[in-house]
């Protein structure tokens, strides 16, 4: 999860200060796990596999269970992300509920902007503003002023579109998109004119446009502009511009522009309160398309994107090509789960893993790298936004397996920032790095997807990259000398010190395994010892992994279900599990195995036990990602049964098809990417080789292992709630352990889980 201490703050933290439930209480809404209805029969996805996403899943919840999703159309990680911001009739909308613009629980649209996030915990980009309304005046040059009301009876969401009529003004608004281009086709009622708004000033909530350019040249039939703006996250890097380039289908003689609320018949204004209005005629034909080319590089290379890829104002023939690119893409895991709302579930898990990082690259390789200074990517696309703090755990590792085109230019584009900045970026966001969250993230990554064996990019530099950030400052390790003399990371040396530490030891594991594989005997060596640091903050006392002062005092635990200054967004519960490395370690530091997993079921019992409540999950918190990994834990010491149970739990009671069918917000993708491997019965420990297996929601699986090779996935008792297992097989051998190895796994044909019920 991106930073929600804003919404922490907000809150109070109430759960903090209420008692756990004893065991055996079960609360007051809890979704009994035994008490189910029987399974539906198994069904089959078949082409097209777009009509099983829905992308109004996740844009609802209730505070930290917001799933934050972006539901407007756009391309595979492309740059254009036009769709609708909302908000209530008074113009209000909540920050934490309007991360990517939109909320489902909002009744009117508040505007069109052309760049969304999908699934964060920060509010950022949401530039610039499209609007189509009736009569202009003065008072629709702001968003309150041209807000309209609509209904979800009056809305469509699907793959590459988005559409809604206004119930006021009876205005349809369509909307798809290419790479770099927001196309909008807009219908009036009949007989009825009215104008289209371009709105330089148009922003989401916590984000702030501090200077901006608008100019209508009816000659060259467009307007252009640039906005410069400054959100939760783009406002440690000096903001970000965005230059664009529309065409519009009627005329722009008639158009006129705006300056902090007054109108004007000027052809060009400047500040960050300006816009354009352009009249629409009413005519048989009352529809009006208008296709916005955008670019992070320059003016040039938003009118270059445009002219390429929307050379004819054709809205259906764009809306169709998009559709086709995201088709064999949503084809490469043809699954057969128990009824339809499984199948959306899982198709809406894997759109939404394909939406974030960002492209950055214009059509002709240009961009803006993280030192603001405009370059050419050669043989790849260039690409932004890596919440990485988030994604390395299983969004990576996920494009990695299936779609290893894409991370490998995500890598590429990592060493291209490394380049720049000397080491391996954390949390790039647009032309800049915000170094948010901790922890050596962008080393992890590249580090797993170098282990899973994907390997083609300059793998020296990236190792010198990687190792110069683990030993040298400036890195994104900015406790690293702390660390190396401490052995971690003390609570006066920074805030979320225990976190931090772990995060060290974390990369560090997965950079030993990566020196001991590239051959370079000592690193591995250094690494591999500073991976054990994790021990140092075990206080045997409390029985907690907790921050640590300079003297070695270990901090005080007085409530385990409390977050704490020393832990980034969790609790002793939440992080106990934090050595995914060394889990073999870590039980042993907690007193060996029986004991190790019987704390782990102690958790889960609380936590099927819990109320659910807006705020953070006491025990185990799916809806942030350092405890993710938890459910399959004890499939690493042979009981599959157990993780069985965890996984079918977390599956079966916090996602679901509908608006909140996202437990958290989804972090990049990173939430739905551990919903695909569950519903697979795989999981990935990132920055090792290991899988371990669970049993999964289908039934059956054709996957696309690396885009090419296929391997069956078969499970006939998958989705029953059959926890235990008769056998394992791999191409027909009995497994020993529910653990694979990622040779064996990309060297299968064929995994079958033969079930218990």
């Amino acid at each position: 999860m991106t930073p929600l201490r804003w919404l922490a703050l907000a809150l109070g933290l109430a759960a903090c200060s209420a008692p756990p439930p004893a065991a055996g209480d079960a609360g007051t809404d809890v979704t009994d796990v035994t008490d189910a209805a029987p399974p539906a029969e198994p069904l089959r996805a078949t082409a097209p596999f777009t009509q099983y996403v829905d992308p109004m899943v996740g844009t609802g919840g209730l505070g930290f269970g917001t799933g934050s999703a972006f539901p407007g159309p756009q391309r595979p990680f492309g740059l254009a992300r036009p769709g609708p911001d909302t908000s209530d009739a008074e113009g209000n909308a909540v920050v934490f509920a309007h991360c990517a613009g939109y909320a489902y629980a909002d009744s009117h649209n508040a505007g069109f902007s052309q760049l969304h996030m999908h699934g964060t915990g920060i509010v950022d980009h949401g530039a610039l503003g499209f609007m189509p309304v009736r009569e202009m005046s003065p008072a629709m040059t702001s968003q309150r002023g041209y807000l309209q009301p609509f209904r979800h009876a009056r809305e469509t969401a699907e793959v590459g579109y988005y559409r809604v009529t206004f119930d006021t003004s009876e205005i349809t608004t369509e909307v798809t998109a290419t790479d770099h281009v927001a196309v909008y086709r807009v219908t009036y009622p009949e007989g009825v004119s009215g104008n289209l708004l371009f709105d330089v000033g148009h922003t989401l909530s916590e984000v702030r446009v501090t200077d901006g350019e608008i100019a209508v040249d009816a000659a060259a039939e467009r307007l252009s502009g640039r906005v410069h703006f400054e959100g939760g996250y783009s406002n440690r890097i000096g903001g970000v511009d965005l230059w664009w380039v529309a065409r519009v289908s009627r005329p722009l003689t008639p158009a006129g522009t705006w300056r902090d609320g007054a109108l004007s018949a000027e052809r060009a204004q400047r500040g960050p309160r300006v816009g354009a209005f352009v009249p629409v005629a009413a005519q048989a034909d009352n529809r009006v398309t208008v296709a916005i080319g955008l670019s992070l590089t320059d003016l040039e290379h938003a009118r270059q994107n445009l002219d390429a890829e929307v050379p004819a104002l054709d809205f259906d023939r764009v809306r169709e090509a998009n559709r086709a690119v995201w088709e064999p893409l949503l084809a490469r895991t043809r699954v057969e789960a128990r009824g339809p709302a499984a199948l959306r579930t899982y198709y809406t898990a894997v759109y939404h893993t394909l939406l974030m990082p960002t492209l950055l690259s214009d059509v002709d390789g240009s961009y803006r790298g993280v030192d603001k200074q405009v370059r050419r990517a050669e043989g790849f696309r260039y690409y932004s936004d890596l919440s990485l703090w988030d994604t390395f755990r299983t969004e990576h590792p996920w494009l990695t397996l299936v779609y290893p085109e894409y991370q490998r230019d995500f890598v590429r584009s990592m060493l291209a920032m490394g380049e720049v900045l000397g080491h391996l970026p954390r949390w790039p966001l647009g032309p800049g790095e915000t170094g948010g969250m901790l922890g050596d993230c962008g080393a992890l990554m590249v580090a797993d997807t170098w282990l899973r064996g994907l390997r083609d990019y300059d793998v020296a530099r990236a190792w010198q990259l990687m190792r110069d950030g683990a030993t040298r400052s400036p890195s994104r390790r900015e406790a690293l000398d702390e660390y190396n003399t401490l052995g971690y990371v003390s609570t006066e040396g920074r805030g979320a010190s225990a976190s931090a530490t772990l995060e060290y030891a974390y990369a560090d594991g997965a950079l030993a395994q990566m020196a001991e594989g590239l051959g370079h005997a000592d690193d591995a060596r250094v690494f591999a010892a500073r991976a054990q640091n994790y021990r140092n903050l075990y206080d045997p006392s409390s029985g907690w992994l907790v921050g640590r002062n300079r003297a070695g005092a270990f901090a005080p635990v007085t409530r385990a279900e409390a977050w704490q200054d020393f832990y980034a967004e969790g609790n002793p519960w939440q992080y106990l599990w934090y050595a995914p490395h060394d889990l073999a370690g870590l039980a042993t530091l907690l007193g060996g195995r029986a004991p190790f997993l019987a704390r782990l079921d102690d958790m889960f019992e609380r936590s099927f036990r819990a109320r659910r409540t807006p705020l953070p999950d006491p025990y185990y918190w799916h809806g942030n990602e350092p405890d993710i990994h938890a459910p399959f834990i004890p499939s690493a010491f042979g009981d599959f049964t157990a993780a069985s149970r965890y996984v079918d739990w977390v599956r079966s009671n916090r996602y679901g098809d509908g608006p909140d069918g996202i437990p958290g917000n989804d972090d990049a993708g990173t939430l739905s990417a551990w919903y695909t491997f569950a519903a697979l019965g795989i999981f990935p420990l990132a920055g090792t080789t290991t899988w371990l297996l669970a049993a999964p929601s289908v039934t059956r699986a054709e996957v696309s292992l690396s885009g090419a090779r296929t391997l069956v996935i078969e499970a006939p008792l998958g989705g029953t709630r059959s926890f235990a297992s008769r056998a394992l097989t791999l191409d027909g051998a009995p497994l020993a352990a529910p653990v694979l190895t990622h040779p064996q796994l990309m060297g299968a044909t064929q995994l079958r889980f033969d079930l218990a019920p």
